[in-house]
Order: structure tokens, then sequence, then C-alpha cells
């Protein structure tokens, strides 16, 4: 079976020392899996050399676009690089080295079969017990609230492009974007697959998307999407 083609999204706020190792090893791997592709890397209002950096690599491969945008956060950055895809599936990958090609092998291998396709961690071995409060925190609101029961709903997705450009997601929603596509994939009765994609320790850097402030964005993300579904 042939396997679709493929835009890569790369939401990327001061990932300096990491981007280029993450470009590098896509760019050296992703063809040997999907040769069709393109990378969108979206640069958050870096304040560091995650710019330079990107645009030095757009100026050698064709394949690769990147966007300069103002910070605005993770949910506003994945849409910018959704609204600019072009392929037949959409895939987030992290700026940061923890999930790289070789580690969403097999949900590449698969996405041509599902509308969307869910990569699950597994083994977290450098989260301290507030990332694991976040982590299963979550997905038990998100059981509650949503009946939403799938094993790790913040880590790769894959989603089939036409089916993800009909959705309107909140700009606002930070890693809530994430699992409010989710949400609206299953409600619509779309095919959805779970599959191995195992977790790296970041290469450099620190997390964005666990500080208090991006934390208590998307509560309140979630909080205005629950309350959408009831009025």
């Amino acid at each position: 079976m042939k396997i679709p083609s493929v835009s890569i999204i790369i939401p990327a706020f001061n990932e300096e020392h990491s981007l280029g190792y993450v470009l590098k090893d896509t760019l050296k791997n992703l063809p040997k899996i999907v040769p069709d592709f393109e990378i969108i890397i979206v640069d958050d209002g870096s304040t560091d050399a995650t710019p330079q950096i990107a645009d030095s690599f757009k100026r050698s491969n064709t394949r690769l676009r990147v966007i300069h945008r103002p910070h605005s956060g993770f949910g506003e950055a994945l849409i910018a690089g959704i609204k600019l895809s072009k392929k037949d599936y959409v895939a987030n990958m992290q700026g940061n080295g923890q999930d790289l090609v070789r580690d969403m092998v097999n949900s590449f291998k698969v996405m041509g079969n599902y509308d969307l396709t869910l990569g699950i961690r597994g083994k977290r071995i450098d989260y301290d017990p507030y990332r694991f409060l976040l982590s299963y925190g979550g997905l038990l609101l998100y059981r509650l609230l949503f009946n939403i029961k799938y094993e790790d709903v913040h880590w790769s997705y894959i989603w089939k492009r036409e089916e993800l450009k009909k959705l309107k997601l909140d700009p606002e929603g930070g890693i809530f974007t994430l699992v409010e596509s989710l949400i609206e994939f299953k409600k619509r009765g779309l095919k959805i697959a779970e599959v191995a994609s195992p977790y790296r320790p970041r290469f450099a850097g620190v997390s964005k998307i666990t500080n208090i402030k991006a934390v208590l964005k998307s509560f309140l993300t979630m909080l205005r999407f629950l309350w959408r579904q009831h009025v």
C-alpha cells in the first residue's frame, strides 16, 4: 500500500539548541518512510536564534517552509501551520527532540487507514510528580467530562487533512488544541487509531507547555469548550 503524503508541523519557541538537530534528523529519515512530504516550522516569536536556524534550513531545502509570527502559544502556532498544510495528512512534531521520525514510524505506516492516528508514549523516564499529575490528571478529566478513554492524548497526532480543516479549533487552547481535535473527530464517528510512539527526554531546553500560565490557559479553554457543548 502506498503511504500517503504528509505535512509535518513543528511549532518552535526558543528551541535554538534542539531545532537544528530535529530538522537534520527529520530530513535524513523522513524520505525513507514517507517520500512525499513537507515540513512547516512555525516560529512562535522566539527571542533566541530559533528564527535564524529555521531560515538557514529553509534556504537549502525546498520542502521546508517557515512562518514567523508574534508569540501566541502552542495552539495558535499549530493552527497557523495547519492552515498552510497541503499534503494528505498533517502531523505535529516537537521542536525539542522528544519525538523523532524514527519514533513515529508505526504511525506513518498505518495513517492511511485512519482519519486520526494517536501516538502512545509509554514510559516517561524524566517525568517528575508535577508532570505526572498534569498528564494523568488531564486524562482523568477528559474521561469524566468528554468520555475520552484513549491511553495518551497529549503526544503525536496525525490527522487526515481534509477532515482536520473542517474544524474550527480554539486558538487559545494551548495543548488542549490537540484534545479538542480528538473530541471532534470522535464525535463525528471518524476512524481513530492508537500506535506506540516512544518518548524521549528533551534534547535541550525546557518545556513551554507545563508552566502554570500555559496550564491555566489550556484549562480555561477546556471549560469554554465544555460550555459550548451544552448551550
